[in-house]
């Protein structure tokens, strides 16, 4: 297991400093699926045995991670999703990371914007440098930076300059939310726990059990498969039926 490595690194301390080569892709989601398969992982979906559970969640892995993928900042990753499996009970923050690489997991992704390219959303930036992709509320595109935070009425047009959480960047200023029902471009525009609907409009977020069809409709942030449906889950306890499980076993 991989684990057995990351001992021996511990044992012959000098054998993997922090110059030590990065896993490639298929390692690392080797070590993903160590972690994922805990013991009350193995139990709750009731898997074969680990090598089945890991064989199962290492393919589930190499799905969701993107292959424009980097191993600096992976430890901190692996160590959420160990965090996320050990107690067979998926909550909030933890469903993102395991389903939608949120959290420490963002920073896996390399994107190919370097500072200053056009970009769509955060994927389209190096993470792993610190970048993300800001945007204004004219523009549909953005431009990867490192963002620079501003307050409430402050000067934001500057390419790197964001607004602090409850406003937003009108193009010029930092303004306040949008309340439901007012008129929107991007779900940015839209005060917290609303996003910005099919048609323009800020709409309070749906809530759990309600069918959605994006992430991004819900106010848990996560939209799952359940049976022919997508519903807003906060929660997922691992159990034989659960899908989620058919990649644990």
């Amino acid at each position: 297991m991989r684990r057995d490595r990351f001992l021996l690194c511990l044992g012959l301390l000098f054998g993997c400093s922090e110059g030590a080569e990065e896993r490639t892709r298929e390692e690392f989601c080797a070590d993903w699926a160590d972690a994922a398969c805990s013991e009350e992982t193995l139990s709750a979906c009731q898997a074969l045995d680990a090598a089945a559970c890991e064989k199962s969640q290492a393919e589930a892995c190499l799905d969701l991670v993107p292959k424009n993928f980097s191993d600096s900042k992976g430890a901190a990753c692996i160590d959420a999703v160990r965090a996320a499996y050990q107690d067979g009970d998926l909550r909030g923050t933890e469903l993102s990371v395991v389903f939608n690489l949120s959290g420490p997991c963002a920073l896996i992704i390399k994107g190919p914007g370097a500072v200053g390219d056009d970009c769509s959303d955060d994927n389209d930036c190096n993470a792993p440098d610190g970048l993300r992709c800001v945007k204004k509320s004219a523009n549909d595109e953005g431009s990867c930076q490192t963002p620079v935070v501003v307050g409430p009425g402050r000067d934001c047009s500057g390419a790197a300059q964001m607004c602090e959480v409850g406003f937003y960047c009108n193009g010029e200023n930092c303004v306040e939310s949008k309340a439901a029902g007012r008129d929107c471009e991007h779900a940015d525009e839209c005060a917290s726990g609303l996003f910005c609907n099919q048609d323009g409009k800020c709409e309070a977020g749906r809530r759990v059990s309600e069918s959605c069809d994006t992430d991004q409709e819900c106010q848990s942030g996560v939209c799952l498969e359940n049976g022919e449906a997508r519903v807003c889950t906060d929660r997922v306890v691992l159990a034989r039926s659960e899908p989620i499980c058919d990649t644990l076993r």
